[in-house]
């Protein structure tokens, strides 16, 4: 992947980042220069997507990082060591083509003496009102109908396609997050006379001295009825 494709990829995925969502206003405060361990790190992604009937897809990747130094800031840059694929019988054969995959192209990440990613979107900050925004708007383009209400099958496809969208995405600030809990759901009125809501909830934790990221938890429950499903992705550095 060129320097370029990589910073479009970047973009497209920051376009979330993380969700500081709420009822309370919280102003940010400024961030602080880091300091960018001199070790290796092992970043780790876990991706969960439940499906019908309660079954569940899982894929956990496991990338072996290093900090280099580059002006006030740092790249990270590494490789993926690792890959496990969980997922239903029917679902084996796609389960052998994912372990094969290779999925570091989003490395090296460029971050700033914060540890922000670099050119991670045009203009687009990290601020609580913009991320609240932009994940409503989201999921109101994923289901809003201006004629009919939806069907709850149509609303759990959309959603779920929604919801797949946005777990795929990185945060700027994934490296060095703001820790706290997130959650924010709106009801939804369909058709059938059926009820429906969704709910994104993201919980972040850092280590205390250094800020470095430990776990950042995200995830999306779309409900109709009685029945629930969740999609979501765990992030952690060891």
């Amino acid at each position: 992947m060129t320097d370029k494709n990589r910073r479009s990829v970047l973009r497209a995925l920051g376009a979330l980042a993380l969700l500081p969502m709420g009822t309370t206003l919280v102003i940010a405060s400024p961030r602080k220069p880091v300091a960018f361990p001199q070790y290796p790190i092992r970043l780790r992604r876990k991706l969960v997507r439940s499906l019908r009937g309660g079954a569940t897809i899982e894929v956990v990747r496991d990338w072996s990082c290093r900090f280099e130094r580059l002006g006030a800031g740092a790249r990270l840059s590494g490789q993926q060591v690792g890959v496990s694929v969980q997922v239903p019988p029917p679902l084996k054969a796609m389960a052998a083509i994912e372990e094969q995959r290779d999925a570091s192209g989003f490395l090296p990440l460029e971050l700033d003496r914060t540890g922000l990613i670099v050119d991670w979107s045009q203009g687009q900050g990290v601020g609580a009102r913009q991320a609240v925004r932009q994940a409503i708007e989201m999921f109101d383009d994923a289901f809003a109908n201006t004629s009919e209400r939806q069907t709850a099958a149509d609303f759990v496809t959309n959603i779920g396609k929604t919801a797949a969208e946005m777990v795929s995405q990185i945060p700027q600030d994934l490296i060095y997050p703001v820790p706290g809990t997130r959650i924010d759901a709106r009801p939804v009125e369909l058709s059938e006379g059926l009820s429906g809501s969704y709910e994104v909830a993201v919980t972040v934790e850092v280590d205390p001295l250094s800020g470095l990221l430990r776990t950042f938890e995200r995830t999306v429950t779309t409900t109709v009825g009685d029945t629930s499903r969740q999609s979501g992705e765990v992030w952690e550095i060891a």
